[in-house]
């Protein structure tokens, strides 16, 4: 019985000490060695293949019309990403981006604002406000001045670059704790915003022949992966998400789209908000000894396309998931101890669109307890800080 009861105090022990020290600033956890046969094999094709990420994204429009560049939001060197690709896509004959960040009905404010005689920075928080008054980050309005800094150095005549929103405002004001189907009908009134987006997609690029870049989280970038629904307690899918934009955009052309991931922790299947590094940790410990860090490359058809996953929620989509499943592109900046979240902008919120700004938060909850301009910046860049999200990655 004391046996018993000292190994009980020590595996006690043994767990609050590995809790501890994976709380404790600066206790990282390292991915995983890679084996030096594949090792040699992955880095021989990055110094063969790998390019700048600017010069990586831009060249896929040689061979695609649609290409889906997909985030985990709130970094803030990939929203930086897409601001230094503007006057990039624009010398590779590409003049539109579209956002997940926008809304399609003020697309005529956005054309105007990108081609003023003056920058707006007000109608640049307008257009970011009224789409989603939770997106108070300075990285992502700066998109709309690199467009019109951009426009205003072109000769006159020249095709200007625009900036698409392709979402719609639900009514997150509609939103209570516990809702009906019907109630749901009202808030997402014009339909889902996979769908939505999609047509958007359609009507402005596809259907006009016109090539585009489509930012937006990795969930609605997706093409060809269906993401898996997972059941935590039963241990199991319960279904797929099949009906993404990136996927109805994907059904309807075909080989004429792309999507690239940018580099972000995967959530595994041991908990819900447990993570890990992607495919077990390959690319960061690859890329600990990889100069120069920011790459571009390909994965579909490509040596790092046959890595497996086993631990992710995304592993689950079949039963011998590969990297290549995923996605068919892959950008590293940096490795994940070096992340920042996005900055928030101070006058994003003022005392007189306060009200609306907690009024269409999409959280019930979340509502009851914001009364301040503080308290509602503070709670956005705590979301944002992917230190605390993240704080054991290397």
């Amino acid at each position: 019985m004391r046996h018993v009861r000292a190994l009980a105090l020590t595996l006690v022990f043994v767990l609050v000490s590995a809790f501890l020290a994976a709380a404790l600033p600066g206790a990282k956890r390292p991915p995983a060695e890679v084996p030096a046969p594949l090792k040699d094999k992955l880095t021989a094709y990055l110094r063969a293949k790998a390019l700048a990420p600017e010069d990586y994204i831009a060249s896929k429009f040689r061979d695609y019309d649609i290409v889906f560049i997909g985030e985990h939001h709130f970094i803030k060197h990939d929203a930086e990403l897409i601001r230094s690709l503007i006057p990039v896509l624009y010398r590779a004959g590409v003049t539109d981006l579209g956002i997940e960040f926008g809304c399609y009905d003020l697309q005529a404010e956005a054309d105007a604002l990108v081609t003023a005689g003056e920058y707006d920075e007000a109608r640049a928080r307008r257009l970011m406000f009224k789409w989603g008054s939770f997106w108070p980050y300075a990285e992502y309005l700066a998109l709309y001045k690199a467009a019109w800094e951009l426009n205003r150095s072109l000769p006159a005549g020249a095709p200007k670059f625009r900036i698409v929103g392709l979402d719609y405002r639900p009514r997150w004001d509609l939103l209570e704790e516990r809702m009906s189907w019907k109630r749901w009908n009202r808030v997402l009134y014009k339909g889902g915003r996979d769908e939505y987006m999609a047509g958007v997609v359609w009507r402005e690029f596809v259907r006009k022949g016109r090539k585009a870049l489509i930012y937006a989280g990795q969930y609605h970038a997706s093409t060809r992966f269906a993401f898996p629904v997972y059941d935590f307690k039963r241990g199991r899918i319960s279904g797929f998400d099949a009906q993404t934009m990136g996927q109805r955009i994907y059904q309807g052309i075909r080989g004429r789209a792309f999507n690239i991931c940018l580099h972000y922790p995967w959530e595994t299947i041991e908990s819900p908000k447990s993570y890990d590094y992607p495919l077990g940790g390959v690319i960061d410990a690859l890329m600990k000894g990889y100069e120069p860090k920011r790459v571009g490359f390909d994965v579909k058809g490509s040596p790092f396309g046959r890595l497996p996953d086993r631990k992710s929620v995304y592993s689950k989509a079949r039963a011998k998931f590969v990297f290549e499943d995923f996605c068919d592109g892959y950008v590293f900046s940096k490795p994940f101890a070096e992340y920042e979240g996005c900055d928030v902008d101070p006058l994003f919120v003022t005392d007189e669109n306060l009200a609306e700004a907690v009024a269409f938060l999409p959280n019930a909850a979340i509502k009851k307890k914001i009364v301040t301009k503080g308290q509602f910046l503070a709670k956005f860049k705590w979301d944002a800080d992917f230190k605390r999200l993240y704080p054991d990655l290397e």
